[in-house]
């Protein structure tokens, strides 16, 4: 097949989504590239060797325009890549996450704190009339929530929410094996998982081993802010009512979210007449010009900690030496208040140095929230406590700069030297991981 003449820049994404089997994507390429920096773009642009117009400031999505054209012709062109691919659709996804910097673009904006997806889920089930135990304190079954609903009979289902960034191979297995077990305590079991989650597993694969288990599956996209209701399950053939009432009274006596009677807690949304059209579903998908300007009010949203965000310390865990500094605002209060907070470091390396899990202090009249890992230790100072997903996202955090900056950290031990970290790479991560 030759590549098609008549593709414009003002028409490829129309003849692409024409072309593509199934019409709701778990992954929205829009949202990738537009969360790319232009440096990135650009290096992509090179390697894959795709021509743009020199002199012009081209906005992300017209980038974007000319990477499909260029990708959907080249698909058109091969032989290979149609055996390979069904659509161009497939193809044009797959050569963009090869990548290294577009996919952490993706593993980046996927969720990075497990109570955040279990709060999201929790309102929607809340909207539907269905009440929300938090199973945390159980160790039984290893699940994450427990659902009742009275329809009039006791309908009970058992969930497990799964992030991309924990999901290999064997957690996959070990889920499986969960879920077949908890089917004998719940009428129905629920699947939650994020869209990276889902791509790391493989979407056909997924649907397919939730099929042989019976097992509901939901997707959650934090980009797009929606919950995708992707497979429906089926009633357990293992059910049995003593067995689950036994567990029942383990519960707590209070939900963490009861049915909503009169407003709507969800701020995800779910299209009815999408959900469960199982072969609808695709693992890529193109956003039509509407839908990309939604896109970009979202991702233009106020992040949800800035107002309560003051400034933060990474420091070296074994002398106490800050690395790397960051202030909402450059006054002279926060240079005070940082270099008073150093000062104090004694105490502060007593409170938090012997110990392996989150703590907070007070320190003139901001809520210190402390985390360290093998090499660094951090200081996020706040004018509210920090709740458990801002933890969660520090506790991430923490293990990114490690990974990703071991050899700096290594050199600074012995160095001192603050120029080996960059404010213009590092602050972007600091401010996007933490939302502020």
């Amino acid at each position: 097949m030759s590549p098609d003449s008549s593709i414009t820049l003002e028409n490829v994404f129309s003849v692409i989504k024409e072309n593509a089997k199934g019409n709701i994507g778990i992954i929205c390429l829009n949202a990738i590239i537009e969360l790319s920096l232009k440096e990135e773009l650009e290096e992509f642009l090179k390697y894959q060797g795709i021509q743009i117009p020199s002199d012009s400031n081209l906005t992300n999505l017209e980038i974007f325009k000319y990477i499909c054209r260029h990708f959907h012709n080249n698909y058109l062109a091969d032989d290979k890549n149609q055996a390979l691919y069904s659509d161009s659709l497939n193809y044009i996804g797959d050569t963009i996450l090869r990548d290294k910097n577009l996919y952490n673009n993706l593993v980046m904006n996927d969720f990075l704190s497990k109570k955040e997806v279990i709060n999201v889920f929790s309102d929607f089930c809340a909207d539907l009339g269905i009440s929300v135990y938090s199973t945390s304190q159980i160790e039984d079954y290893s699940l994450d929530l427990y659902l009742t609903k009275k329809t009039p009979f006791l309908k009970t289902e058992a969930v497990f929410v799964r992030m991309g960034k924990e999901l290999d191979e064997a957690e996959y297995a070990e889920t499986l094996r969960l879920m077949e077990k908890s089917s004998e305590i719940a009428y129905w079991t629920v699947l939650v998982i994020t869209p990276l989650g889902a791509a790391k597993v493989g979407l056909h694969k997924l649907i397919g081993d939730l099929d042989k288990l019976g097992v509901w599956l939901y997707i959650i996209d934090p980009i797009l802010q929606r919950v995708l209701g992707v497979f429906k399950g089926s009633k357990s053939k293992t059910y049995d009512s003593d067995i689950r009432d036994n567990f029942i009274q383990k519960l707590p006596r209070e939900p963490i979210r009861a049915p909503s009677q009169i407003i709507k807690f969800s701020k995800y949304n779910l299209e009815d007449s999408e959900s469960y059209k199982t072969k609808d579903f695709r693992k890529y998908e193109i956003l039509t010009q509407d839908k990309h300007k939604k896109l970009i009010e979202f991702l233009n949203e106020t992040p949800e900690y800035r107002n309560i965000f003051n400034s933060i310390i990474i420091m070296h865990q074994s002398t106490g030496t800050p690395m790397v500094s960051y202030s909402k605002s450059l006054n002279k209060n926060n240079e005070i208040l940082i270099s008073g907070f150093l000062t104090a470091m004694d105490d502060f390396v007593q409170r938090i140095g012997g110990a392996r899990s989150m703590k907070e202090i007070n320190y003139k009249n901001f809520f210190v929230q402390a985390a360290y890992g093998e090499k660094i230790k951090l200081a996020l100072f706040l004018s509210e406590p920090a709740d458990e997903i801002l933890k969660e996202r520090l506790s991430y955090f923490v293990n990114y700069f490690e990974k990703n900056y071991e050899s700096d950290i290594n050199k600074f031990r012995t160095t001192g030297d603050t120029a080996l970290f960059e404010d213009k790479e590092i602050v972007p991560i600091i401010k996007h991981v933490l939302k502020i």
